[in-house]
């Protein structure tokens, strides 16, 4: 049995671009850095001691510069290409992360975590018309599942090397993430430098994009209804990031070191789990279907914080849930992307997908700090249970009302 699992785990990987490979070995070098991002709200409660409202009104900026960066990401990369987009923005973000170290101040820390986030930001529309340019219809929502992998092993070994960094000193948390943003940018140069030919250019092009798409996703209907649902469905996920760290502190009393060790689960079971998924359940259901049961894992997952059981029992469901809802929801959903982006506005696609999660990351914050702060965690367990079950509703909508089997191209 184990052979037949490593088998199916290794014949997922088959035939991915060597491109996709390379981009996806550099994100993981950036994402084994993105310190800051996993400890930002213990960092405003812990260190700076902000409280639990002002620290959701700081945080809310990372939202804000997150939408900013991926819109100008995105009208970027169409004009200037994907590999400037992508160069610039890593050094960028490394240096901004560098001088919001020096920054205590209420309105110093909200304008650098802007910054941050839009320089961060900046960089996904191109990274993901890299992809896209590079990968081939057949291997793209294996190519988006192996760039995900790389992205949360990265995050499996932040957390738990952040919260090793954070016991000797907060500092060493800026320093490091600020440095391997400017590695990941200088190795993008050496591994992938301008002017190189993507493989897809060496295919023929009608092979590789069947339908070219022309219309810009500010009138295309069914990607609208697909943007505010993506949008509801993060800020339901995101509240991962910005309210269950500090509800393991406070609730659990968890240490920074424990709370990245959970966290990391998160990305170990992504990384050994996503790709042979993917691999074995792609093709057998439309993919609104996988979209689906994914949110309902979301709601199983915060529910699960309401259970009769020991706090390491809570911690570990919640993570298992999350993560599995995780798997089905986003490869599925940045696969549709990926299929609309083909004509001249596929940065602003790509760039729209990532507003969704901008738009999620400013709300998430305020949205979970303020209902705790007035009403209790138990309530903001139950708002985001709902919440997602709306969703699910409206996602089963737009497959009813608008999902054609041909807008996402059969993939192997």
């Amino acid at each position: 049995m184990l052979y037949r699992f490593f088998t199916h785990w290794r014949n997922s990987y088959i035939g991915i671009p060597k491109e996709v490979w390379l981009l996806s070995f550099i994100s993981l070098i950036n994402r084994c850095g993105s310190l800051v991002i996993v400890f930002l709200s213990l960092y405003l409660t812990q260190e700076l001691k902000f409280g639990i409202r002002e620290a959701g009104y700081a945080s809310m900026f990372f939202g804000i510069g997150s939408f900013a960066g991926s819109f100008t990401g995105g009208r970027l990369t169409d004009r200037f290409g994907f590999f400037s987009v992508q160069f610039f923005s890593l050094i960028a973000n490394g240096i901004v992360l560098l001088l919001l170290l020096f920054v205590h101040s209420f309105f110093g820390i909200c304008v650098g975590i802007f910054f941050m986030s839009f320089t961060s930001e900046a960089f996904r529309p191109a990274n993901s018309v890299a992809i896209s340019t590079y990968c081939t219809p057949e291997t793209r929502t294996r190519s988006i599942s192996l760039y995900r992998m790389a992205v949360n092993m990265g995050w499996a070994v932040a957390p738990a090397f952040g919260g090793l960094l954070v016991a000797i000193g907060w500092p060493y948390l800026f320093w490091v993430d600020g440095i391997t943003c400017v590695a990941a940018a200088f190795l993008l140069y050496w591994l992938l430098p301008p002017g190189k030919s993507p493989t897809r250019e060496k295919l023929d092009p009608t092979e590789l994009e069947p339908v070219k798409n022309e219309m810009s996703p500010y009138h295309d209907r069914q990607f609208l209804w697909f943007f505010l649902l993506t949008t509801l469905n993060a800020m339901v996920f995101m509240q991962f990031i910005w309210t269950v760290p500090v509800f393991w502190k406070e609730a659990f009393a968890w240490p920074e070191s424990k709370v990245g060790l959970i966290s990391a689960i998160n990305g170990l079971l992504v990384f050994f789990i996503e790709m042979p998924l993917i691999f074995k359940i792609e093709g057998l259901r439309p993919p609104l279907q996988y979209i689906r049961l994914g949110l309902l894992l979301y709601v199983l997952a915060y529910l699960s914080f309401l259970g009769p059981f020991s706090n390491l029992t809570l911690g570990l469901l919640f993570i298992l849930f999350i993560s599995i809802g995780e798997i089905l929801v986003m490869p599925f959903s940045a696969n549709y992307v990926f299929s609309k982006a083909t004509g001249k506005f596929k940065g602003q696609y790509m760039a729209m997908y990532g507003i969704a999660y901008s738009l999620a990351n400013t709300i998430a914050p305020l949205y979970g700090t303020q209902v705790i702060a007035a009403w209790g965690y138990g309530t903001l367990w139950c708002l985001l249970g709902l919440q997602t079950l709306l969703v699910w509703g409206g996602f089963w909508f737009l497959e009813k009302a608008y999902w054609k089997p041909e807008t996402v191209p059969a993939v192997s």
